[in-house]
């Protein structure tokens, strides 16, 4: 009898563990989808065909170069998917990927232009918003899994035209935004 007691009492301890880390994640985080202006973005950044999971790699290799070769350090990076995994395969998805220059870094854009990095500005534009927290990769793929349907739902229910969705890694705020810019709103 006491095995038993052990064995359900870890259980529940493995339970309680699993959820306390799935809502540390996001798992349980509401999604709430706002239209406000978002941008200007200064954006740092390479070109990118193929399975979107790739993009992690450039934004590390930009950032790292950007702070070793530049003295540049950055604090976003981002990604924008162009295409819908489950209507494009993975060799065939377009993206780019990269890293959001601080203000206070605009000085070196024609530097980075003059050292062949691919550098372009995103005006300040009204944009469907989502912000999700960022805790760890989990919180990438909880993210995914649960924002890009409600933004689907939402473009679908407000009759607006499906675009391509920037994502913002803001790692000193510790969240994923998700920004469609869409001039209809």
């Amino acid at each position: 009898m006491p095995s038993i007691k052990i064995i359900l009492v870890g259980l529940l301890v493995i339970i309680v563990g699993i959820i306390l880390f799935l809502n540390y994640v996001g798992f349980f985080s509401k999604i709430a989808i706002k239209e406000k202006e978002m941008g200007p973005y200064v954006l740092v950044y390479e070109e990118h065909k193929g399975d979107y999971k790739g993009t992690r790699k450039i934004q590390d290799n930009i950032y790292y170069s950007l702070l070793n070769k530049y003295s540049i350090e950055t604090f976003k990076g981002f990604g924008v998917y162009y295409d819908d995994p489950k209507k494009v395969s993975k060799k065939e998805l377009r993206s780019i990927a990269g890293c959001i220059l601080e203000e206070s870094d605009y000085n070196s854009i024609e530097r980075l232009k003059e050292s062949n990095f691919k550098v372009t500005e995103i005006p300040k534009q009204k944009s469907i918003v989502v912000e999700f927290p960022l805790k760890n990769a989990f919180s990438v793929f909880i993210g995914i899994m649960k924002v890009y349907p409600e933004i689907n739902k939402f473009v679908e229910k407000n009759g607006l035209e499906q675009k391509e969705i920037m994502e913002v890694y803001d790692v000193p705020a510790k969240k994923i935004i998700y920004i469609m810019n869409n001039s209809k709103i």
